[in-house]
């Protein structure tokens, strides 16, 4: 039976990183995670305000009580201890890595890519044995406070490999480098990890477990009545128009 709920119109601000095209400050890309939990809050009667932050605040000010929730994130120790999340993923990232096109950076696991220089960005979780090797310091990594910042990175030679979503990466480089440019990068096939990413409150937020199961309802609305499919089919068709980038198998 469903849970019962005041009627009660609620509001809630939600941290908002630049991560497109699953997530932008740009009303005009919006995203298809934003449209996403707009929408799903909207049917439970949930009024949703998007700040716009850095990438590494966009977490770590949820996580410091100055924001109500996110959405985008995934499962750490750390966050568990102080975040709600969704019953269910929103999304599922495709974690590769980028590199130059005219190098070879070769995996069986990862451990093997010990000897060079991994970008990654602040804030951003690739998974847990992503995590174990760079804090126990078995992987190089060099930290940026942005995807960006770690494209330019891998052009200027500063770092020789770049963890990030497959469809959010070609859409950095299509949108912020040039044909050339673009031209001196390509992925890899080889996924370093499939994560799923939720929807997620602070749990010293009033009222923080009605906002989940509202929100859970009203996404399980949204699969039910086909709207979340068809949200998707346009997200891959206009993604289809993505960048010619190169493809590495590792």
């Amino acid at each position: 039976m469903p849970q019962a709920f005041s009627q009660e119109h609620l509001k809630i601000t939600l941290t908002e990183q630049e991560y497109p095209p699953l997530i932008s400050y740009d009303t005009q890309v919006g995203g298809l995670l934003t449209d996403m939990v707009r929408e799903a809050f909207k049917l439970r009667g949930v009024e949703v305000t998007f700040a716009a932050v850095p990438n590494n605040r966009a977490i770590n000010g949820l996580m410091q009580g100055l924001y109500d929730g996110s959405y985008g994130w995934t499962h750490s120790p750390e966050r568990d201890a102080k975040l709600l999340y969704s019953a269910k993923p929103i999304y599922f990232l495709k974690i590769v890595f980028f590199q130059r096109s005219n190098e070879e950076y070769k995996w069986e696991h990862l451990i093997d890519l010990s000897p060079y220089n991994i970008g990654i960005t602040q804030g951003n979780y690739y998974s847990s044995e992503f995590s174990a090797l760079t804090t126990s310091g078995k992987l190089k990594i060099d930290p940026a406070p942005s995807d960006i910042s770690n494209f330019k990175k891998l052009l200027l030679g500063r770092i020789d490999i770049f963890p990030i979503d497959h469809d959010v990466g070609l859409y950095f480089l299509k949108n912020n480098f040039s044909a050339e440019e673009q031209r001196r990068i390509k992925f890899q096939n080889k996924a370093i990890s499939i994560v799923p990413v939720y929807l997620v409150v602070r749990r010293t937020l009033p009222n923080a477990k009605e906002f989940i199961a509202r929100f859970d309802q009203g996404f399980q609305q949204l699969s039910d009545s086909g709207q979340l499919e068809k949200m998707i089919e346009v997200y891959k068709s206009q993604l289809a128009a993505s960048s010619e980038v190169q493809t590495s198998k590792p």
